[in-house]
């Protein structure tokens, strides 16, 4: 298991050093660094950035307004799902909302949120209505997925019904949530990035890209998406530390 583990953290290595490589490569091509700066100039920006006055309040204003999108999405689809995956009436009568929200355009969203919420509530309105129907359909799918014959055999030996909860449904909504919360974390942060861009939230992660971007800097808004995507790699190793606790407690 230990060797297994260094193969896999040495090949990660691997594979970002032959990115950087390339990246370098590519760079000194295209000979623009308005179009692709080298590793060098983006990591003396990625250091200027951090240095400024207002990088950790940029970084907790987004990751602030990224959780609690997807703490509302995940308690309610938590409530809604396991309701729609008990009873099929829920579920019907779910259904074309959920339709709506996955086929609505996710700029008509930003737009109607602006319009509603204003700059600061925006991201995080668009955040949960992209990530809900993915947390949702997860805990229905884990629900439908519990053998229908162990509900029976449960019942008929008079199981109760704590230990049917336990045993039966837990596990199985707990392995299709865990990885719809992986996929909906990752997702949100982009999607509450993007709302902070259209909308001008002052002191963000999106503010600083659009900031970088009208200045023309390039290795400015490739510094802030190194920063994004670390934030996004501790959410999702985190994710994974609670879902072994989780699996352990089981």
């Amino acid at each position: 298991m230990k060797i297994s583990t260094y193969k896999d953290k040495l090949y990660a290595i691997l594979s970002i050093v032959f990115l950087i490589i390339l990246w370098k490569g590519l760079s000194i091509f295209i000979g623009w660094e308005i179009i692709l700066p080298t590793p060098e100039v983006t990591l003396k920006k990625l250091i200027e950035i951090m240095k400024s006055e207002s990088f950790f309040i940029a970084v907790y204003n987004t990751v602030m307004r990224s959780l609690i999108g997807f703490f509302i999405a995940l308690f309610l689809a938590a409530v809604i799902g396991t309701l729609a995956g008990i009873f099929k009436p829920m579920y019907y009568l779910f259904s074309p909302l959920m339709n709506i929200i996955k086929a609505t355009p996710t700029i008509a969203i930003i737009l109607l949120a602006l319009i509603w919420l204003g700059s600061e509530g925006t991201p995080i309105l668009v955040g949960f209505l992209i990530i809900f129907p993915i947390l949702y359909s997860n805990i229905v799918e884990g629900i439908h997925n519990v053998d229908s014959d162990l509900i029976v055999m449960a019942t008929m030996y008079k199981v109760k019904r704590w230990r049917i909860i336990k045993e039966l449904y837990f596990p199985s909504i707990l392995s299709y949530l865990m990885a719809g919360a992986s996929t909906a974390l990752g997702l949100n942060l982009k999607v509450v990035i993007a709302a902070e861009v259209l909308s001008q939230s002052a002191v963000s992660i999106g503010e600083g890209m659009q900031f970088e971007k009208i200045a023309l800097n390039t290795a400015g808004v490739f510094s802030w998406t190194i920063v994004a995507i670390i934030i996004s790699s501790l959410f999702d190793y985190s994710l994974k530390g609670l879902h072994k606790k989780m699996e352990k407690w089981k």
